[in-house]
């Protein structure tokens, strides 16, 4: 007598599918099969998500044009900003604290006789990634690429702004190179190329500041404030223009207060503040006003 042949009901679809228990176990196992395959291959060949990850970041340089905006990126109203006040004073000498494929593309709208532009960057992936861009374009680029170390982070911003009101003449305005300034908040650091020349136009949109433990905006932003000073001062009565991103933030907002100052905001866009920084006011201090209370 033949025993009873067993049969398991398998849900399919909302359908019910009769099996044996031999074919169960063979589904199972080329299942297993499949999945031990997938992931044999992304072992054994991890290069391919990363190489499709580099060949998106290498387009997303090359395609220069300003407008691909990242999660921190300017808005394409405060780009459009940002580009006027540059073409504005083009050709000219343009200081940019920060670098992405946005800031980037200023190099090409800062151009004609005399255009220079200087990218100041603490990432060496960055910096390489604009070098390489820069290094192909037709006729080449007046654009250079720096790299800068920033010591202090943005946690720290209210400690540094409480110590430099208190350390006298060392951070008040400058009136000779900013390289020998004695203020902790200055990046005497940077090249010589950097701090010894005069920029008519100076964009702080770097480094990142957008956490606590991140590098804080405050020595880019008091290095433009005082470089746009000893510039103007130095051009005879004219003016400097200083563009800072991300107000929206405290470091940000608190800093271009301090150090660019009120009576020199001309124009606001979003996030982005347009200072236009003069020889005139009191020799001794960075604003005619007094300096903004933070509680």
């Amino acid at each position: 007598m033949m025993s009873p042949r067993i049969q398991i009901p398998i849900s399919i679809g909302g359908s019910r599918t009769m099996m044996s228990p031999k074919q169960l176990l063979i589904t199972i196992l080329v299942v297993f099969s499949t999945l031990s395959f997938i992931k044999f291959l992304l072992i054994t060949h991890p290069s391919a998500g990363a190489s499709s990850s580099a060949h998106l970041h290498r387009a997303e340089w090359e395609s220069g044009n300003g407008t691909a905006a990242g999660n921190d990126g300017l808005a394409a109203k405060e780009f459009a900003l940002l580009r006027s006040v540059v073409a504005s004073r083009a050709p000219c000498r343009l200081l940019v604290f920060g670098l992405s494929p946005q800031l980037l593309a200023l190099a090409a709208v800062n151009s004609g006789s005399g255009a220079a532009t200087a990218f100041v960057t603490d990432s060496a992936e960055d910096g390489d990634a604009a070098r390489r861009v820069l290094a192909g374009r037709v006729g080449g680029s007046s654009a250079a690429v720096h790299r800068a170390w920033y010591p202090d982070a943005a946690g720290e911003a209210w400690a540094l702004l409480r110590r430099a009101r208190a350390a006298g003449p060392a951070c008040v305005r400058p009136t000779g190179t900013v390289r020998k300034s004695g203020c902790r908040l200055a990046l005497t650091s940077l090249p010589r190329e950097v701090l010894d020349a005069r920029w008519d136009v100076v964009v702080v949109d770097g480094p990142s500041g957008a956490g606590p433990e991140e590098p804080g905006r405050m020595g880019a932003i008091y290095t433009a404030a005082a470089l746009a000073r000893a510039a103007a001062t130095a051009g005879g009565g004219g003016v400097v223009d200083v563009v800072v991103h991300d107000v929206d933030r405290t470091v940000e907002r608190w800093y271009a207060r301090e150090y660019l100052c009120e009576d020199n905001l001309v124009t606001a866009k979003g996030r982005l503040w347009h200072f236009r920084v003069g020889a005139d006011g009191q020799r001794d201090t960075f604003c005619s006003t007094a300096p903004v209370k933070i509680l």
